[in-house]
């Protein structure tokens, strides 16, 4: 970047001339900006065509849903199949399928897709960190949110906006839990989510294993109680899952899968394995953050 772009800053108009906002004209090819506080981190290189026709385009779509039009989405989709590796045409169908939809897991498909054509596209990290968010896919969230800090610019409010919300995942999750960090909670998060695929698999002697990990740093937590109970069942150990389904009942008497399956496990023989026709529980943080999103102070 030459000495003239430097005094740029990416709300300006663009130098070049095209009467765009410089951020969204010539910024990613002059400059993929580097994630701030992580200067160790090894950025993966990438090419991004860049379409001003096609983002103006984009632009007065997402001004008019901003407007409350929300009949938008056959012209998004048109637009989308017409530029389909394009970031701001699969930023737009995010945005829409969010905000008209209300559908947070097929909108964060297309804000992944819009940060992997682009990866310094700060607004569609965050909005990537909302939906997954929503859709209580947390360590996906923070993923992003920590994504948009680190590509957000001085003055666009993006790292501030991601900052307050990773701020209230962190009060929220680590709340009645004995870990003292985020990422102590997350790795003990995806530990579970492997935990839970290999019971899915049937593969119930490795997954009691695993909750039991789960167990020893984070030994009130329920889901993996009821979940414990599944394998040891699948495993034939009637009274350990009965111990196991009681035990999460004692730490939330309203939990209804370990009390469904404690009524359908009761019925086994000890020594003969059994698996429960009964849906697994594996939202593994919508509970709470459904109780505590109804509390939350707007942004």
């Amino acid at each position: 970047m030459n000495s003239q772009d430097k005094k740029v800053s990416r709300n300006d108009p663009c130098p070049c001339g095209s009467g765009r906002k410089y951020k969204k004209c010539c910024l990613p090819r002059h400059e993929a900006p580097r994630p701030r506080g992580l200067e160790d981190q090894t950025e993966k290189p990438f090419i991004a065509e860049l379409r001003p026709d096609v983002d103006e385009k984009v632009d007065r779509l997402l001004q008019r849903l901003e407007r409350g039009d929300h009949q938008l989405e056959g012209e998004i989709t048109a637009l989308l199949n017409e530029y389909p590796r394009y970031h701001t045409t699969n930023y737009a169908m995010g945005v829409y399928l969010a905000v008209a939809k209300k559908d947070a897991p097929r909108a964060m498909r297309f804000f992944e897709k819009a940060v992997e054509i682009l990866p310094p596209f700060a607004e569609a990290h965050f909005n990537l960190g909302n939906t997954a968010r929503q859709a209580c896919q947390i360590p996906k969230a923070v993923t992003a949110y920590r994504a948009a800090q680190r590509y957000s610019e001085r003055g666009d409010g993006i790292a501030e906006l991601a900052r307050k919300e990773l701020q209230w995942l962190e009060k929220v999750l680590l709340k009645a839990t004995p870990f003292l960090s985020l990422d102590a909670y997350l790795a003990n998060a995806k530990l579970f989510d492997a935990a839970f695929e290999l019971l899915s698999a049937a593969e119930f002697e490795r997954a009691a294993r695993l909750f039991q990990e789960v167990l020893k740093e984070n030994p009130e937590h329920v889901q993996s109680y009821g979940n414990l109970g599944l394998a040891y069942a699948g495993l034939g150990q009637r009274s350990d899952a009965l111990a196991c389904l009681d035990r999460a009942l004692e730490l939330d008497p309203g939990y209804e899968p370990a009390r469904l399956n404690r009524r359908i496990i009761a019925q086994m023989r000890e020594g003969e394995p059994f698996i429960p026709h009964a849906v697994y529980e594996t939202e593994f943080y919508r509970k709470r953050l459904e109780r505590e999103s109804q509390l939350r102070p707007k942004l």
